[in-house]
């Protein structure tokens, strides 16, 4: 089976500046097996760095969740993976951690950012701890795979991880955290608008020009908002 060479990760860049938000990730139960050479990332720079990270604010669990059933009318479950046509957006889970909870509240609660997400992307949410099969669709081509070997392939050690890939599910970048909704929406709008087309993510073309699309909103890479 082909497997995707991991991309670029921004989330120093997506989170620079906002202590708040820093390191808003939870590890998962059972961290994903080591890459091997052809997944793992091109530099330690861009490795995913979770054993640091602070412990989240206890959250309630999630019993009854009615904003669950809006956040499942945007984001699709997983069962195909599958861009159609579109920039795909990947986000990797945990039913029980608090970030993973806030992203999903923050979709239910927010029209303008649930219509960009629809509009934009193709949402698919994962839950990185479950058991399923899903359809998994890259370059035109159709594989069966499990929950853990997505989890491998993208090598997810730490909840929510989003992932933006083109519209052949080519990796664009990788977020492995918590994305509040304002920046949220500003990635969302550099993907719709195609500024990370033509660039390399190997030498961090992609990373600048996100860089430059965040300063020209307003948001200071490395200071305050």
């Amino acid at each position: 089976m082909k497997t995707l060479a991991m991309a670029l990760c921004v989330s120093a860049l997506l989170l620079a500046g906002c202590n708040e938000h820093k390191s808003e990730a939870k590890l998962l139960k059972s961290a994903a097996p080591a890459a091997t050479s052809e997944q793992a990332p091109a530099g330690d720079a861009f490795a995913v760095h979770s054993s640091s990270a602070k412990k989240p604010p206890v959250l309630k669990a999630q019993t009854s969740s009615p904003h669950l059933s809006k956040f499942y009318q945007v984001f699709h479950d997983g069962a195909s993976i599958d861009p159609k046509g579109k920039p795909m957006l990947l986000v990797f889970g945990q039913p029980q951690d608090p970030y993973t909870q806030k992203l999903q509240r923050d979709v239910a609660a927010d029209a303008e950012l649930a219509t960009s997400l629809k509009k934009d992307v193709t949402p698919i949410y994962i839950d990185a701890t479950s058991d399923k099969r899903h359809k998994f669709f890259h370059n035109g081509e159709a594989m069966d795979v499990d929950t853990k070997t997505l989890v491998s392939i993208y090598h997810i050690d730490a909840t929510p991880t989003l992932i933006f890939t083109d519209e052949k599910g080519k990796t664009i970048f990788i977020v492995p955290s918590y994305l509040p909704p304002k920046k949220f929406e500003l990635v969302l709008r550099f993907i719709h608008e195609g500024l990370w087309r033509g660039k390399k993510r190997e030498n961090g073309e992609v990373e600048e020009a996100l860089k430059a699309y965040f300063k020209a909103h307003g948001i200071a890479i490395g200071g305050k908002k």
